[in-house]
């Protein structure tokens, strides 16, 4: 019992210094970028890139059961948590939808109690999308797809854990563009593999942008 908590501090350590880190670089980043010491280009390159840094840190705290909340109050550092948080969601080039912004830091105590609203939400998100891609192709190599209902409802999962992530609407257009396609010919879809592999072959362009679009690829 002792080695495990001394892994779960160590873990917890490394966690707080990593966040520590990245949080200060976004502020310093966010501060020279408005006094015009940095390019738009770079600063955006910057902010998407420590975006991606605190989506990998978020996937470690629920592989372990770890609350951002209580961490963030543990290392006395929500406020700036948020004020982060609020320049990634304004200026990254993922173009968060205004409904995740911050507006003042007189909201910092509420959003640390409602994280569900905010960008702690995106880590499950993404496992889900990523989820239902699979499941979706995997069914695609099926040789008989006699049950629309079930292929409509894995198309359907997926279009509604799109729409829950900021910043695909691209993917998203695509995305429905295909799944339109697929329901005006689908008993061509059904009984015709090669077909089935034409739009098995666009679902996995899809899949592979947006993976691009976290580049949280390899």
């Amino acid at each position: 019992m002792p080695k495990e908590k001394d892994k779960k501090s160590i873990l917890n350590s490394n966690i707080e210094s990593d966040l520590y880190s990245i949080i200060n670089t976004i502020l310093n980043l966010y501060k020279k970028y408005q006094n015009g010491i940095l390019k738009e280009n770079f600063f955006q390159k910057s902010i998407k890139n420590s975006m991606n840094e605190l989506l990998k840190i978020n996937f470690l705290l629920n592989e372990n059961n770890i609350i951002l909340s209580e961490l963030l109050d543990n290392m006395n550092f929500t406020k700036r948590y948020y004020e982060a948080i609020d320049i990634i969601n304004r200026l990254s080039s993922l173009n968060f939808p205004d409904s995740f912004l911050r507006k003042n830091s007189k909201e910092f105590p509420e959003y640390n109690k409602t994280i569900s609203s905010s960008m702690l939400e995106l880590p499950g998100v993404t496992a889900q999308i990523t989820s239902s891609f699979i499941t979706l192709l995997d069914a695609l190599k099926l040789d008989a797809l006699n049950n629309k209902d079930v292929i409509m409802k894995l198309f359907e999962d997926l279009k509604k854990n799109l729409n829950r992530f900021p910043g695909l609407e691209l993917v998203q257009i695509k995305f429905e563009n295909l799944y339109k396609y697929v329901i005006d010919n689908y008993q061509k879809f059904s009984k015709n593999k090669e077909f089935r592999d034409l739009i098995g072959d666009d679902l996995y362009k899809l899949y592979h942008e947006f993976q691009d679009k976290l580049n949280l690829k390899g």
